[in-house]
């Protein structure tokens, strides 16, 4: 996992998967493309053209994670691009100092740069290559392997003395639990016991030379099977750890979350909170006196920020309704954290003692991924703004400032952005609901425009007004604005989303995919009154949660064109006996199927099969173990069945969401020409023999 910077619950949902709707539709323009099929249809498939906007956010380079140094004075950023030609995420290293020199890429190898870490001194980077730890001087040079005996290590933290690198692994192989695992294996070869298997996560450490090499062999601190450890942290004198746990390192243990506390060195760690629910990473104090985290007892509610002496005193529960918390930083009566507030994503400053909140990142700025420095000073973050792409931003804690380290936005010099405006409506119940509305370049009054529906996922996504699509996406409401000579893009924040506050973002329990549906064919219907969009070509569109949302608009109603299912759940009790997170439906239902099955037939689009007439693109990956791909033949045979169109495509290897290049492209393009079709007339796609062959 990343540093916690995210709510607890709502960041685990998008770690793991659940909310990548949101994340592959965030949004860049361009200037207008034909709406139908390749632009360019010269032989062979690296010519192949489909959308040359596509293709030019595809080819962009965009910031992934920022870590500030210990010390305020550098920033260590990871840049993210598409490899095409060997068809990996490719991300390097690159450092910036905080005065605003120009940055500098550190690493150049093919295998991308995964986790990255400050040493405590300042002066060196560590980060993950291919399962392997590796140092580099920020002042450039070539990457050192520091040692083969440590593997796929995460969390990696250095002791405020540097004596020490500390990190999270499974259990060792030379241990009694792996010498286990490798019997079984010579005797059996592989097989998977369901919810038994899976690997614990402990933490070890392992000690540095006088050059901040490691030495010698790795030391297990934690090990057994009574918890897996999902997160920790250092003490500011490096003499504690304080750790948050599952009793499994499976998903369904998420909301049994426990806190213990342990010395740095080792030993039996100490309980210190096994209330129900998802818990953070703790925030020590300045004076290590207390820590802080929060805790989430659902996946809808918001996580409360939970005060916890290490004295022995009670601690201090801090209700949260307004915000869900990521907390940063902690100081005498002062927390810092991170959370969306309605599409802001920004940061805050609570009193503790009085019980006041107060915003201390500027108005327009969206604040993503902070790292904190030691004194608490300075944060470093991703910083995006509605008209350029993500930045490497310094912000000081105090006073407002901030310093942009990076220009990826230059990458749209001469680019048309369309412009995006936030738009609301009153929902049959009486909701207040807000979406982002797109408006193609060259936007004219008076005209009736295609309309795609793109929904998020989650459900507790959020769609913001942001004008620049990173090359991840696969729905970028860029692309889709310039199909047709021009479209509008509605992205509905619809109920059950995030920054909305506690009361919205759980009102859609019981009522999962029908209530946001109806949501969205209000605020259709409005546009539609409004002269704004053309309604006989309306296209409906989304991933995981926002797939499911539009699969039910397919079936439910009669309000699209056409619609793609990516990644969907088309029957809530398909998805409930298969899913790897069983337990996100008993949350949101208060039921197993089998104790209500009425409230998962209603909030399924299976069960309005009957009313079905819309074209359907279904797109789901091969491994999906998330939104496991039964929904997906089950809802392309009740379609066929009733004599609907319905199309599918598996993407080989593929979870719950794409982690290659040529697959995001897959996606994207299939999308375009699925959408051509049914709402410009272009000719049928050809998905067994998409691209012409190369010319000999």
């Amino acid at each position: 996992m990343l540093k916690r910077v995210l709510p607890a619950v709502v960041r685990f949902l998008v770690v793991a998967g659940f909310c990548t709707g949101a994340a592959m539709a965030s949004g860049t323009r361009m200037a207008d493309e034909p709406a139908e099929g390749p632009a360019d249809e010269k032989a062979g498939a690296d010519s192949f053209v489909v959308s040359p906007r596509l293709d030019a956010v595809m080819a962009r380079r965009s910031v992934r994670d920022v870590v500030i140094a210990p010390d305020g004075s550098r920033i260590a950023f990871t840049v993210f691009e598409n490899a095409f030609d060997d068809d990996t995420d490719r991300t390097q290293l690159w450092v910036v100092a905080a005065s605003g020199t120009p940055p500098r890429q550190l690493t150049f190898a093919d295998k991308p740069v995964g986790e990255v870490a400050w040493t405590a001194d300042s002066r060196s980077l560590a980060f993950m290559r291919d399962g392997r730890l590796h140092l580099i001087d920020p002042a450039g040079g070539e990457a050192r392997q520091a040692t083969d005996t440590l593997k796929d290590a995460g969390n990696l933290q250095f002791s405020a003395d540097g004596a020490y690198l500390y990190y999270l692994s499974e259990t060792g192989d030379d241990t009694q639990a792996g010498k286990k695992s490798e019997a079984r294996k010579e005797r059996y070869g592989d097989y998977t016991v369901v919810r038994s298997d899976g690997g614990y996560r402990h933490l070890w450490r392992i000690a540095l030379d006088d050059t901040g090499l490691p030495e010698g062999e790795p030391e297990q601190l934690t090990d057994g099977r009574a918890f897996s450890i999902v997160d920790y942290t250092l003490s500011p004198d490096g003499g504690r750890i304080a750790f948050s746990t599952w009793p499994s390192p499976r998903l369904v243990d998420l909301l049994k979350g426990r806190l213990y506390l342990m010395p740095a060195a080792g030993g039996e760690p100490a309980l210190l909170d096994d209330s129900p629910g998802y818990k953070s990473a703790p925030v020590w104090r300045a004076d290590m006196g207390a820590v802080a985290y929060t805790n989430g007892e659902g996946f809808a509610e918001y996580s409360d920020i939970v005060i916890r002496p290490l004295d022995g005193a009670p601690a201090r529960v801090i209700d949260m309704t307004v915000h869900d918390p990521a907390l940063l930083w902690f100081e005498g009566d002062v927390l810092r954290y991170s959370a969306s507030e309605r599409t802001d994503r920004a940061l805050f400053e609570r009193d503790v003692r009085r019980d006041r909140t107060r915003r201390i990142s500027r108005d327009g700025d969206y604040v993503f991924l902070p790292s904190v420095s030691r004194d608490g000073s300075a944060f470093a973050a991703r910083l995006a703004s509605r008209t350029g792409l993500e930045e490497v931003a310094l912000l000081a804690a105090k006073g407002r400032k901030r310093r942009i380290l990076s220009d990826f936005s230059a990458q749209l010099d001469g680019i048309d952005l369309p412009a995006q405006e936030l738009i609301r409506w009153t929902g049959d119940d009486g909701l207040e609901i807000e979406a982002v509305l797109t408006r193609p370049a060259g936007f004219e009054e008076g005209r009736a425009y295609p309309l795609y529906v793109l929904t998020h996922g989650g459900p507790v996504g959020t769609d913001r007004p942001l004008a620049a699509a990173s090359p991840r996406s696969i729905y970028a409401p860029e692309v889709l604005a310039a199909e047709g000579g021009g479209a509008l893009v509605l992205q509905v924040n619809y109920r059950g989303s995030a920054g909305y506050g506690q009361a919205f973002q759980t009102s859609n329990r019981r009522n999962l995919g029908l209530g946001p549906a109806r949501d969205i064919i209000a605020g259709v219907t409005k546009l539609i009154a409004d002269g704004l969009v053309d309604e006989n070509r309306i296209a409906c569109l989304g991933w995981s949660q926002g797939g499911h949302i539009s699969a039910m608009l397919s079936t439910y109603s009669t309000l699209c064109t056409a619609a793609i299912m990516g990644a969907g759940i088309s029957d809530w009790r398909t998805y409930y006996y298969n899913t790897d997170i069983t337990q996100f439906t008993t949350q949101y239902f208060r039921a197993t199927p089998l104790e209500d099955d009425a409230v998962y037939a209603k909030t399924s689009p299976v069960t309005y099969i009957d009313r079905a007439e819309t074209p359907v693109l279904i797109q789901h990956g091969e491994n999906d173990r998330r939104v496991p791909i039964a929904n997906a033949y089950q809802f392309r045979q009740l379609l066929r069945d009733k004599g609907v169109p319905a199309d599918m495509v598996v993407y080989a290897g593929m979870g719950h969401g794409p982690r290659k290049p040529k697959t995001r492209r897959a996606i994207a393009e299939h999308a375009l020409l699925w959408m051509r079709h049914h709402l410009f007339g272009a000719e049928a796609p050809d998905f067994v023999a998409p691209v012409p062959p190369v010319e000999e």
